[in-house]
């Protein structure tokens, strides 16, 4: 379709010419001039209009033709008026449009040049020669420049859509990767929420049905606590799904703030009551820690009891939460490590996702003979400056 518009756009254009151009080889110096003398004019015309027909295609084959068309006529005796230069002036414009400069400047004195040339074999005179010469070029150089308008116009169009495209295309890959990060963040929060306390309490269930005949008074107190710990997961669960369901413009309903160091004694108390001794220590000022470093520590500890609950035989944990000038440490220690690579799964990637979102490092690993620690370090300063 766009071919067939592109065809009857160049056939009207090489039309218009031909008439502009067979009416100017009917005027002369001394006004209209005969039949007999108009017809190699009108011929010329009419070659030079089909070459016009072309020129959006092969610009600079045309170009040539009619070159050679206008200088024959104007030798013939022609007057190069703009009418008579019509189809060239045509031609000189696509040249413009498609061509470089280098080019369009070659071909433009070329076939100013040339029509010059054929317009002074007539040997004219007075205003005869005004309009051969200096004439020619008053009415093909605008053509160039109208074209060479035009191609800055296309290029300032192909540029713009080109920004555009590339704009929407960062647009996009802005959109995958915080969706990307999103989705991080929420398998974080709920791999945190959901192995910590269904671990838990698994381990109180286990160590109720161990207990039920022995020590039934602590047994019931182990299904209490079990309660307690699968009625936490819900509420956590709960409001994670409440966030993912809340559209941008919306409020949640309920919300549960992060939680932070100041709910670590509730956090190790479950597993204490699953038969696992925990000891806490505290060093330093730990009141102003910023909000982000004091919940990636309780999810650091939360994912370490975890593993512990589920790997460790017998265990003792000690957690030191200490903070030394500008540093941030957390460490859990714990023995009745069985053999192998303890906490190796998504707990302790995300453990060292969140770590490296705040310029820390989490190392895990075996510490001695039957003993596991887990350990995160975070520099406070930048966190500090920009509170």
């Amino acid at each position: 379709m766009s071919t067939g518009r592109i065809g009857v756009r160049d056939a009207v254009a090489a039309l218009v010419a031909f008439l502009f151009a067979a009416l100017g080889a009917s005027i002369g110096t001394q006004g209209i001039v005969g039949p007999a003398v108009l017809v190699p004019g009108v011929l010329l015309s009419l070659v030079a209009s089909a070459a016009l027909f072309t020129a959006s295609r092969w610009p600079r084959a045309a170009t040539a033709v009619a070159i050679c068309c206008e200088t024959a006529a104007c030798a013939l005796g022609y007057l190069p008026t703009p009418l008579l230069l019509a189809p060239l002036i045509g031609c000189l414009y696509w040249l413009a449009v498609v061509g470089s400069v280098r080019a369009v400047a070659w071909w433009t004195g070329a076939a100013v040049a040339a029509v010059i040339l054929g317009g002074l074999i007539d040997t004219p005179t007075g205003g005869s020669l005004v309009l051969r010469t200096v004439g020619v070029a008053l009415w093909l150089l605008p053509a160039v420049f109208a074209g060479r308008t035009t191609q800055a116009h296309r290029s300032y169009l192909d540029v713009v859509r080109a920004r555009a495209e590339d704009a929407e295309r960062s647009r996009d890959d802005e959109v995958r990767h915080r969706v990307g990060e999103e989705r991080l963040r929420i398998a974080r929060e709920l791999h945190d929420v959901v192995a910590h306390h269904l671990t838990v309490a698994h381990a109180q269930a286990g160590t109720a049905e161990h207990l039920l005949d022995r020590r039934p008074e602590q047994a019931r107190e182990l299904v209490a606590g079990l309660s307690a710990s699968t009625a936490a997961a819900l509420q956590e669960l709960k409001a994670t799904v409440a966030v993912l369901r809340t559209s941008d413009d919306e409020v949640p309903m309920e919300t549960v703030p992060a939680p932070g160091l100041d709910q670590l004694d509730e956090l190790v108390e479950p597993c204490r009551a699953a038969g696992i001794e925990v000891t806490v220590l505290r060093e330093g000022a730990l009141d102003c820690l910023p909000r982000l470093v004091d919940v990636t520590a309780y999810r650091v500890v939360q994912e370490a009891l975890t593993n512990v609950t589920k790997h460790a035989v017998a265990p003792s944990v000690t957690i030191t939460v200490e903070r030394t000038g500008d540093t941030f440490c957390v460490e859990v220690v714990n023995t009745g490590s069985r053999p192998g690579p303890v906490g190796a799964g998504y707990g302790l990637v995300g453990m060292r996702e969140r770590a490296l979102a705040l310029g820390g490092t989490v190392v895990a690993g075996p510490v001695g003979p039957d003993r596991y620690a887990v350990t995160l370090a975070v520099p406070l300063t930048p966190w500090e400056e920009a509170r």
